[in-house]
């Protein structure tokens, strides 16, 4: 329950009137009591004082109990029945020994004393004065001729008149305090109210209007006391909040601005960003176009020549070109994979792995390379990791391929081992692959093993004449882990050889999902064609060279066109049995070209195979589209003739 200011200083005064008033009357009764006492005492010497002579000449005589004797004859009775008290109740004698000496009632007499609380009492010396049942008894001390105790005369008053008198006095105390208190309420609520209250009223109403953002609500108080001083400062306080909200305001206009101001910086920036990457995207593809069509041509050429020529220096000079254009395309493969990376346009492709199978195609693929240098190359599995896996296998591939050839690199002799080993979850539905691939080469030092990890990074030192590289594998390895959500560590020292750890996660097991056929093209030999016609579309002249004079060694008739439009026309003319079509061309592109191609029902059944030099997965996805098959620059002769012996019989 709440309880107001007002009524708690009320309650305070109340009690402290109480208080004072309950003690003075408290001194009051004390006083009445002690003053009743004093009375009944001299009431009890003025009784007893007559006695005292007789007494006194009784006990000269110095027969031993003859003033006992003598002392009964006093007649006790007259002597309360003259008395002019009237609380007078009864008196009596008791000797030394506590025996009732004389009593107006004989058949006490001679009986001893009970009354354990008046026997402690009594003084020799004084009278001494008992509170007894409903009366008082006051000891009168007797002593003979000599001085000497003899007894006591008890004279007992009632207590009756004390109690009138008490009464009395707490009964007019008990008004005095009702008429003090109430008077003394009314006149401090009505100061209090003057003073204290109506002014907390108004700081109140005030904090109020100040709550609800009034700032204009009056305080009319102008006493100078602490009320005053405390309006004084609800004023101050008022005043700084206007000032306050006058500078938020301020405050709030400047933020809307600088907010408007950033979001359109940002708005500007993020167009601006999506415009750099529409270019870095743009760029990727027309840099992929513009190296892999050269490379598809120097590639394609070099391969048609090692074929028809017998000179072995000349061949050696077409297997260098070979080598150096596929040593090209590599880097080119690992800019575009890095830029990939970068632009959030790398995807996994997920299939069926046997890590068995991958790794005897590792250990063929670097059996030569290994063999050169004289290394102990294995490349194992733990022995019960045959059940097949989920993985991106080109991208894990690539990334061994990477370790493996560094491993073979920088090991001047001893070995190079790869294994795969795993752990399997509780439910045995997924696993955890560990590959570790591992040397006996230069090491690495340990200020360094982080920064190999770095784009264009090399171990400092390194000859590039020797070694050679771009310092991109690795760094292309860690972002393809990364992307499976994996890890990739190295342990090593300097001189005792290296250790490439990569972890792989939560790699689910395909025993249940449907099996992809990996495919080894035959050779290009096994393949015979009855006769058909084929139309190459190409704006590059060595890129038509190339394939025409590939496709010679069977019975095809081959024409060609240098564009999209250029191709159309030459359908008109001779209707192919299957187009291989360039995507990016002048005039007409290929996809324009194969759209026009398949909304002609005269030709939309002709199989037409794309080439495209594009990495991105967007372009390819739209030419799937309009196309049978896409395949990628430069192209791989066996590849093509798979695909061809496909669509012709």
């Amino acid at each position: 329950m709440r309880i107001s200011i007002a009524h708690k200083i009320l309650m305070i005064i109340g009690f402290t009137i109480t208080l004072i008033l309950g003690a003075s009357t408290s001194l009051h009764v004390m006083e009445l009591k002690e003053q009743t006492l004093l009375n009944m005492s001299e009431k009890a010497d003025a009784i007893v004082s007559p006695m005292l002579s007789e007494i006194n000449s009784l006990t000269q005589d110095n027969t031993v109990g003859s003033w006992v004797l003598k002392i009964q004859g006093i007649t006790l009775k007259n002597i309360l029945k003259n008395n002019t008290f009237d609380d007078l109740k009864t008196i009596y004698f008791i000797d030394q020994n506590n025996f009732i000496a004389a009593h107006p009632d004989n058949s006490k007499v001679d009986t001893l004393e009970t009354n354990q609380v008046l026997l402690k009492q009594l003084n020799p010396e004084k009278n001494a004065i008992v509170a007894m049942d409903q009366q008082y008894a006051v000891a009168v001390p007797i002593s003979n001729f000599q001085g000497e105790n003899i007894g006591y005369v008890i004279v007992s008053f009632s207590d009756k008149d004390l109690a009138l008198k008490t009464k009395s006095i707490i009964s007019n105390a008990v008004s005095l305090f009702a008429i003090y208190l109430l008077t003394a309420l009314i006149i401090a609520y009505i100061i209090i109210r003057r003073i204290i209250l109506q002014p907390i009223d108004q700081l109140v109403e005030f904090s109020h209007a100040v709550t609800t953002g009034d700032l204009n609500c009056p305080i009319n108080i102008k006493s100078q006391d602490e009320i005053g001083t405390l309006a004084s400062g609800f004023k101050m306080m008022r005043a700084a909040v206007r000032q306050q909200i006058n500078s938020m305001h301020e405050q709030h206009s400047l933020l809307e601005d600088t907010v408007a101001k950033r979001t359109q910086e940002y708005l500007d920036a993020k167009e601006q960003a999506e415009q750099s990457n529409q270019a870095k995207s743009r760029f990727l593809a027309n840099m992929s176009h513009e190296l892999r069509t050269p490379l598809n041509a120097v590639l394609g050429f070099s391969q048609l020549l090692q074929d028809s020529e017998t000179d072995k220096n000349k061949r050696r000079y077409l297997e260098a070109i070979s080598i150096s254009g596929n040593s090209l395309l590599n880097v080119l493969n690992d800019i575009l994979d890095l830029s990939k990376i970068d632009a959030g346009k790398m995807q996994l492709d997920i299939e069926r792995v046997e890590i068995p199978k991958m790794c005897h195609e590792l250990n063929m693929m670097f059996l030569q390379l290994s063999a050169q240098k004289d290394l102990d190359l294995q490349i194992t599995s733990h022995p019960e990791l045959t059940t097949p896996v989920l993985l991106d296998s080109n991208k894990v591939r690539q990334v061994l391929t990477n370790l493996i050839s560094n491993a073979i690199k920088f090991t001047a002799q001893g070995s190079v081992k790869v294994y795969f080993d795993f752990k399997a979850h509780d439910d045995n539905s997924n696993i955890d692959i560990k590959i570790h691939v591992t040397d006996t080469g230069k090491g690495i030092p340990k200020d360094q093993q982080d920064l190999i990890f770095n784009d264009f990074e090399q171990v400092q030192g390194q000859r590039s004449s020797e070694f050679g590289g771009t310092g991109l594998g690795l760094a292309i390895s860690l972002r393809f882990i990364k992307l499976m959500g994996g890890e990739l560590s190295v342990i090593s020292d300097k001189d005792k050889g290296s250790e490439f750890i990569v972890s792989l996660p939560n790699i689910e097991l395909a025993e249940s999902k449907n099996e992809v056929k990996h495919r080894n093209y035959p050779a290009i030999s096994s393949y015979h064609f009855n006769p058909a016609r084929i139309l190459i579309v190409d704006d590059i002249p060595y890129n038509r060279d190339y394939l025409e004079s590939f496709l010679s060694r069977w019975s095809f008739t081959v024409d060609t066109a240098i564009n999209g439009e250029d191709a159309l026309k030459k359908i008109e003319q001779h209707q192919p049995d299957l187009i291989i079509m360039d995507l990016k061309m002048p005039v007409m592109g290929g996809l324009e070209a194969s759209q026009l191609i398949r909304s002609d029902d005269r030709f939309k059944h002709i199989p037409i195979i794309a080439v495209t030099a594009s990495v991105l997965k967007d372009d390819k996805a739209q030419s799937s589209i309009l196309t049978d098959y896409i395949i990628s620059k430069p192209i791989h002769r066996e590849h093509l003739i798979f695909i061809i012996a496909q669509y012709l019989d």
